[in-house]
């Protein structure tokens, strides 16, 4: 059950945060701090974590 929380979770993040394919620097700073509100919870894994992080620099780097 847990792998499937995490997994819509992750989705979910995606959605919000990666559908344009680009952020903002604010965007960018949203994104992370949810991201990290996800892992505090227990909700996604460290490795989890990691990935949607590296998504959201590779979508601010888009913008530059």
């Amino acid at each position: 059950m847990e792998c499937k929380k995490g997994t819509s979770a992750v989705l979910e993040w995606r959605s919000r945060f990666l559908t344009a394919g680009t952020l903002d620097e604010e965007e960018y700073d949203q994104a992370l701090r949810s991201a990290e509100a996800l892992e505090q919870s227990g909700v996604i894994t460290a490795v989890e974590w990691i990935e949607l992080v590296k998504a959201a620099n590779v979508a601010l780097l888009r913008v530059r």
